[in-house]
């Protein structure tokens, strides 16, 4: 398999190592394909201007040729992707539909009397260049499509096409990679995707975990450092890339996909139903979701239901704020997609470093402590009935369940349920139907809410503990800052405490309580959550069949005595040692995999 992609007759190069941010996990092999077709000079052709009325209806030509590649695209796209992944054209298309921005553009040409080149990149570079200096990775994302676009408006008025042809398998190496080049691309000579720019939340990256392409943002322009058929790694579970890299790592590195392979297959043919602990207690395993799709991905994988369907990306996907109508169809066919098994909708998390044009701008000096999630909604009444109109209405179709994030105190919760009457009154008068009741949960995340959860539950109908945020906030430790992320750790003893306080809250309520956050698809973590009474635990859907196979190797007796042991321990890592044996005294069925591999895979939870 070496010689595949080892070159005998040339002189061995070093092997490299880059470090970049994952977009969408996995691991790719092959040479690298250099994409780079925006190689012109703007500075040689920018006076060739016509007169302003010639500019302008050269504009308008080329903003309809941009408009047919992007349905042409979107129609592509119909083959591999949901329908929510292919409105990513639309959204694309929306911007061209602005007429604000149309005008904006023709203004500039008749002003000064250049081209229409010259002011498509004057325009929409400074826009582009404003949201990448924004301190938010939705916003910078969306400044990809303003430059995607930018670019295709240019070569479409100078008359200039892409050639996408790739004649063997490849992994594409770009500056930066939009919707309609990854969709003109032959998906099966795509092997992985390495660009310069862009985030996880961009909508190329989107694609790529749709197609289930590994992807990598890098940060290192190697599109301008690496050559055509260079021997390329992508590891999509370190975040690393190796170039060059010797026999011996490019031998490790396809046995890891011989084998990731290989549990990926057993995973999806084997889809554990049974939740029902050794000695007969049931535990759910629901799934957390982004999109309308994924349902019927988390239903085929056995999941109980949905325990956090994260509503955010919809609003980001568009230019503006999405109707009522829109959000309407939306929950409306995730419902469906579920055939009866219930969902958990989260409000909208807004705030805190997901900004929205126009709505939540304003950077804040401590975003994650600032105006967000319910606090946010609160303050913008009519974004939030929108939403909570649009899920009333949804609630006709299946069994719907509101989840408010970011909730610490009574008062909030009732200020929510004065509300959602109101909308059900609102409905009512317009005659259209939605659920008689629905359950209205909280997520617990934040100290106060843990601390508080014996008198919150007596005003919810359950809780949902986002261990993610809690950890983060307990700790006072910033997960995505390097510098620290080393002592977040969700095993750590005030991080259970304040759990278990949930918990047992949840439990003298008689109130559902489920984990939604990664610390519930840790193996390690999963007797021991079982151990504190948690009645569900919400995660990945790749992750559910792993779970399940956790739930009925061991007892719920078991499981108390392991968090009866551990609740007396003083360290986090001592108390990780006790649940990696008990596991392993279990002989718990898990796929078996050298040391190595299996850190890989662990390290999935946490993507």
């Amino acid at each position: 398999m070496i010689k595949n992609f080892m070159k005998s007759e040339t002189i061995p190069q070093k092997q490299l190592i880059f470090k970049g941010q994952i977009t969408a996990p996995g691991i790719a092999i092959g040479r690298a394909f250099i994409f780079k077709p925006y190689a012109i000079d703007l500075a040689e052709i920018s006076q060739k201007a016509h007169a302003s009325l010639m500019e302008v209806e050269l504009f308008h030509e080329a903003r309809m040729q941009v408009m047919e590649q992007l349905e042409f695209a979107h129609k592509l796209s119909a083959a591999s992707f949901s329908e929510e992944q292919q409105a990513i054209f639309e959204s694309q298309a929306a911007f061209l539909e602005d007429q604000i921005l149309l005008d904006e553009i023709i203004a500039l040409i008749e002003a000064e009397a250049i081209s229409a080149v010259q002011a498509v990149s004057r325009i929409l570079s400074e826009k582009s260049d404003h949201f990448l200096n924004l301190d938010n990775p939705f916003f910078r994302d969306r400044a990809f499509d303003i430059i995607d676009l930018k670019q295709k408006l240019i070569l479409a008025l100078l008359g200039v096409g892409i050639d996408y042809q790739l004649n063997v398998p490849s992994i594409i190496v770009a500056e930066n990679l939009s919707p309609a080049d990854t969709v003109n691309f032959n998906r099966n000579f795509i092997l992985g995707i390495l660009t310069d720019q862009g985030g996880y939340s961009s909508h190329a990256s989107i694609l790529a975990r749709g197609l289930q392409i590994p992807s990598i943002v890098n940060n290192n322009n190697l599109s301008h450092l690496l050559h055509n058929d260079e021997l390329v790694i992508i590891d999509g579970f370190k975040g690393e890339i190796i170039v060059n890299p010797t026999a011996d790592i490019l031998k490790k590195y396809e046995h890891l996909q011989t084998e990731l392979k290989k549990n990926q297959d057993k995973l999806n043919s084997d889809v554990v139903i049974d939740g029902l602990t050794t000695d007969g207690v049931r535990i759910g395993v629901w799934a957390n979701i982004e999109f309308a799709y994924e349902a019927v991905d988390a239903r085929q994988k056995g999941a109980d239901g949905i325990g956090l369907f994260r509503t955010e990306v919809f609003f980001f996907e568009r230019a503006n704020l999405p109707s009522e109508e829109c959000q309407f169809d939306f929950y409306k066919k995730t419902l469906e997609n579920l055939e009866g098994k219930p969902c958990v909708i989260r409000t909208i998390d807004l705030g805190g470093d997901k900004l929205l044009k126009g709505v939540t701008e304003t950077a804040e000096p401590n975003p994650f402590l600032g105006w967000r999630a319910i606090r946010f909604c609160l303050d913008k009444p009519k974004i939030f009935k929108t939403q909570l109109r649009a899920m009333l209405r949804a609630s006709a179709f299946g069994d719907l369940k509101i989840l408010l994030p970011m909730v610490n105190t009574v008062d909030e919760i009732q200020s929510v349920k004065k509300i959602i009457s109101e909308v059900r009154d609102e409905l009512k008068e317009r005659g259209i139907a939605c659920a008689d009741h629905i359950d209205l949960g909280i997520m617990v995340e934040t100290p106060a809410a843990a601390v508080m959860a014996p008198v919150l539950a007596q005003y919810v109908d359950f809780f949902s503990i986002g261990s993610n945020d809690l950890t983060q906030y307990v700790l006072a430790v910033d997960r995505t800052n390097n510098k620290v992320a080393d002592r977040y750790n969700p095993f750590e003893p005030a991080v259970l405490k304040l759990l278990h306080c949930t918990i047992e809250a949840a439990v003298n309520n008689h109130i559902p309580v489920s984990i939604c956050g990664e610390f519930g698809a840790r193996p390690r973590a999963v007797p021991l959550l079982i151990g504190m009474g948690m009645h569900s635990l919400s995660v990945a859907p790749n992750n559910i069949s792993t779970v399940r196979r956790i739930i009925q190797s061991v007892g719920y007796k078991e499981c108390r005595e392991l968090f009866n042991a551990v609740k007396e321990m003083h360290s986090a890592a001592e108390i990780e040692q006790k649940c990696e044996m008990f596991l392993r005294e279990h002989k718990i069925e898990l796929p078996t995999f050298t040391k190595e591999i299996q850190d890989v895979l662990d390290g999935q939870n946490g993507f």
